[in-house]
């Protein structure tokens, strides 16, 4: 299986790395939780902010990100449906954004262990801010930070089965943790990818196009067709459906590079419509088109 970095070189000719943007816009979140039943023992949980994954058992359960702190009771509830008499043992951060990791506090205060990658403790334990809207994420309460860490893998064994986390570098942040349960052949990519819409690339924290086309190849060369994938925001998909995304993010990426390489500006590049075919089956999601190309746009001449 190529490795992240062997990803991330075959795409550098293509895709530059790095540069400023603006915060994703806020999913709201739903009166209540809804459940889905994924494999024996795993579910996702929708309307916390994203989508988390619990993965239940006599052993334990394990939360996959925790939605934003406004959900935490309404998550909680839905808990109780899924992994009744099963505390919650581990929370995984698949990185910082306070859409997914709002609930850390609520988790760590009822016995819940914080597992992230190390950039992303780093992350929350100093503010950090966004670009052209002036948003502001407070340093996070000591409770919510991350008590284990990890540079590139960690295993949990546990209920009878895994959960691999893999580091996925300079992808969507500098953080991104993607969760695999190999045994229940699920894969947890938190906004690696998005179900439906064009991605937000946090650029000013460390993530990169090329990066995010890494993690999909990295994803794609473990999933088969029966994968269940589940993206940080909408319907689960399949392993198709991550192939038609990273071909669109290959694809745009090479327009706007070529646009950049005719010295277009910003706003000639956003005239060109270089996501134009895919904007019907992206273009309605929380990044509009002119966003995403915008992100690219900046991404891609950082560091030019």
């Amino acid at each position: 299986m190529p490795s992240p970095y062997y990803c991330r070189a075959a795409f550098a000719a293509l895709l530059f790395a790095c540069g400023n943007t603006v915060a994703q816009p806020p999913e709201p979140t739903s009166a209540s939780v809804e459940v889905q039943k994924l494999q024996p023992g795993i579910y996702l949980l929708q309307g916390a902010g994203c989508n988390v994954i619990a993965w239940t058992g006599p052993e334990g359960t394990v939360l996959v990100d925790t939605g934003t702190a406004a959900a935490a009771e309404r998550l909680r509830e839905a808990l109780t449906t899924v992994a009744a008499g099963s505390r919650t043992r581990f929370v995984v951060d698949t990185h910082w954004h306070p859409d997914h990791a709002g609930g850390n506090e609520t988790a760590a205060r009822e016995g819940a262990v914080l597992i992230a990658h190390e950039s992303t403790r780093a992350r929350m334990l100093e503010p950090q801010e966004f670009g052209e809207d002036d948003s502001h994420v407070p340093a996070a309460a000591h409770e919510a930070l991350p008590v284990v860490t990890f540079a590139d893998t960690l295993t949990l064994n546990l209920n009878g089965g895994r959960l691999l986390l893999l580091h996925m570098p300079e992808a969507h942040t500098d953080g991104d943790a993607l969760a695999w349960w190999p045994e229940a052949n699920v894969a947890q990519l938190g906004d690696l990818y998005y179900a439906g819409g064009y991605p937000f690339i946090d650029t000013a924290h460390g993530g990169s196009l090329a990066g995010v086309v890494a993690a999909i190849e990295t994803v794609l060369a473990r999933a088969n067709s029966s994968t269940v994938i589940v993206p940080g925001h909408g319907a689960i998909g399949t392993r198709a459906d991550l192939i038609a995304y990273r071909d669109m993010l290959v694809a745009v990426g090479t327009r706007v590079r070529e646009l950049v390489e005719r010295g277009a500006t910003l706003q000639e590049t956003i005239e060109a419509r270089p996501t134009a075919d895919w904007d019907e089956r992206y273009g309605a999601g929380r990044v509009s088109p002119d966003r995403f190309v915008r992100i690219v746009f900046e991404d891609l001449t950082a560091r030019r």
